[in-house]
């Protein structure tokens, strides 16, 4: 008890307590509750009055009335100036003699006293098996059973330097435990007291939609830029159950844009000997306890796949793409259109992104929009190389796309608004710019959706997309040095020693884009992009001269390999080349930066 409580008690007896969460609005206002001393606060049938209600039932109700919160304490102040007479009310073998404050308000609405005592039987009732039941630990999240993901010892005595579990099968099991909120009828003080703002609010959310928020369920796909602010703004709206699923470890490079990750909890990934980031869905778990403790979270170490994904959909009642990748997102699709469950799906890249929400019908409505299939029947393998790790992205795009996103949740739990299912919504953050394009019918023939499809499980959805599946999470290019020839390799340790440092004399050749070259470059390097390169072999000759061989590097040691075979092509293909040699370096720029210089920007 604190020392305003400690001072209230004291002069109006402990039955006159302000309740510890009431409002701080009512404080000083014209309906303020007005506090009554005890006539005989020791005595066990002592009157005590709490905000113009007086009770003569001798301690219990006493207590149990002093907890009512000031809002209801403000709809007490405008009873009706006809309520005079007392009204008395039979409650077990006790009676309760309620009364209205001295001062009534003319125009005041009768409140429901009858109505407000079975709530507060109801609340005593819950409470009481909570205790008895220790229903607290029911909430406890299922994975807080991996194996001390958070650096505490093992089961083998070993300790884990990130929170990944030690087998991915322990963490598969959460898979089929997924938490269900449990049933609620009321909101409690506190509930009221942290949604409040947007309880007041006037299009229709009220007690109801928050009450759908706390009994619901949703899965978030990834945990990255778009993902980390839904997650937040889902942890502050009071989703009763949140499920992230994430693979990816946190890394330097992410925190511009990935604001639900902390500098503590990245990898910088540029030396063998460091930590390796904490994984992605852990960290966001953490963040959004640190938000809203009462919320239930499991954080999933998993790779999505056929094998788990419709465990996962069909246990939850709405589901978030946030991924990276065209291959996960046909995936995502599939599953929810098999399952039957509303898919909210948003995209960013560079300074651009795109939302729409996926099979959802309106109640009063047989309309039925679009899958991510019809819209995108054929995969672009294309499209499917680039992330942002090669395209780069404006940090508050994705952002943005991931509160509209939350929006959308919220829309189709609630029933509030119009949810945007048949259309979609492309934003440009250059010229500022928001376009809503309505969406075309369904596809007659679509392979998911339509009533030919051809794709009846998600093994289906996976063997159609083998031709461009990459990595379920992350979508990058693997290095491509292995398809060169040994003699026209060169590690980076090998060429610092041999080559660099050793002051042979050679051509370091950068063909990386110019927009990185200016970020960041060895010393003696020149830049010509690769999509330069073929126009610039006279300015390559004359730098070999026929006696200085050239060594050819980028980013990750994909577009250096390309390079290395353009200029070997030229060599042999006609006399008047003059390039001595060319030679590849394995793993470019960031392996540059984990084998030799840890000082040198990995991006």
């Amino acid at each position: 008890m604190n020392k305003e409580q400690d001072e209230i008690s004291s002069t109006y007896g402990q039955a006159a307590t302000i309740p510890r969460n009431a409002s701080s609005e009512y404080e000083g206002s014209a309906t303020s509750p007005q506090l009554h001393p005890a006539d005989d606060a020791t005595h066990p049938q002592h009157e005590a009055r709490h905000h113009g209600i007086r009770c003569k039932s001798g301690g219990r109700w006493s207590s149990i009335l002093s907890r009512v919160s000031r809002s209801a304490a403000s709809l007490l102040n405008q009873h009706s100036p006809n309520l005079n007479e007392l009204l008395q009310q039979q409650v077990g073998n006790e009676v309760v003699v309620f009364e209205p404050p001295e001062k009534l308000g003319s125009n005041g609405e009768v409140f429901e006293l009858r109505e407000e005592v079975e709530r507060l039987k109801r609340q005593v009732a819950v409470l009481q098996g909570q205790l008895q039941g220790g229903a607290a630990n029911s909430r406890q999240s299922t994975t807080q059973q991996w194996n001390n993901v958070d650096g505490a010892n093992n089961e083998n005595g070993a300790t884990q330097n990130d929170s990944r579990p030690t087998s991915q099968q322990s963490n598969l099991d959460a898979v089929t435990t997924v938490q269900v909120p449990p049933q609620i009828n009321n909101l409690q003080s506190r509930q009221i007291s942290r949604y409040s703002r947007q309880l007041l609010l006037s299009d229709g959310f009220g007690v109801s939609g928050q009450i759908k928020l706390l009994s619901s369920r949703i899965l978030v796909i990834g945990a990255g830029g778009i993902g980390s602010s839904l997650l937040l703004y889902l942890a502050a709206a009071g989703i009763g159950h949140v499920t992230i699923v994430d693979y990816d470890a946190v890394e330097r490079s992410n925190l511009h844009r990935q604001i639900i990750h902390r500098d503590a909890d990245a990898g910088t990934g540029a030396n063998n000997d460091e930590i390796q980031g904490k994984n992605k869905a852990q960290s966001a778990k953490e963040a959004m306890m640190a938000l809203n403790p009462t919320v239930s979270i499991d954080a999933l170490y998993v790779i999505l796949d056929s094998t788990n994904i419709m465990q996962l959909v069909s246990a939850h009642d709405v589901v978030v793409d946030a991924s990276d990748n065209p291959a996960t997102r046909y995936l995502i699709n599939d599953a929810c259109i098999l399952c039957n469950k509303t898919l909210i799906s948003g995209s960013a890249m560079g300074t651009e992104g795109q939302l729409t929400v996926y099979n959802y019908r309106p109640h009063d409505s047989d309309y039925k929009s679009a899958c991510y299939r019809c819209l995108y029947p054929n995969p672009n393998p294309a499209e499917g190389c680039k992330s942002c790790s090669d395209n780069g992205v404006l940090g508050p795009v994705p952002g943005l796309i991931g509160v509209l996103q939350a929006v959308e949740v919220i829309k189709v739990l609630t029933g509030i608004g119009k949810v945007m299912h048949d259309r979609l919504l492309m934003y440009d953050s250059l010229p500022c710019t928001f376009i809503n394009l309505k969406k075309p019918p369904p596809k007659q023939n679509c392979a998911v959706c339509s009533s030919q499809a051809t794709i009846q499980s998600v093994r289906d959805s996976e063997l159609s997309l083998q031709h461009t599946r990459g990595p379920a999470v992350v979508c990058a290019m693997p290095n491509q040095s292995h398809k060169l020839p040994a003699e026209q390799r060169i590690s980076c340790q090998e060429y610092n020693t041999t080559i660099r440092n050793a002051n042979k004399p050679h051509v370091l050749l950068d063909v990386r884009v110019t927009r990185q070259y200016e970020m960041c470059s060895l010393d003696g390097s020149i830049n010509i992009p690769l999509d330069q390169l073929k126009s610039q072999l006279g300015r390559i000759d004359e730098l070999s001269n026929g006696c200085v061989p050239i060594y050819c590097v980028c980013r990750r040691g994909i577009a250096s390999v390309e390079a290395t075979r353009i200029l070997q092509q030229y060599k042999e293909g006609g006399s008047s080349s003059r390039i001595h040699s060319v030679y590849n370096i394995d793993g470019g720029l960031n392996e540059w930066a984990k084998r030799v210089d840890s000082d040198f920007p990995y991006y």
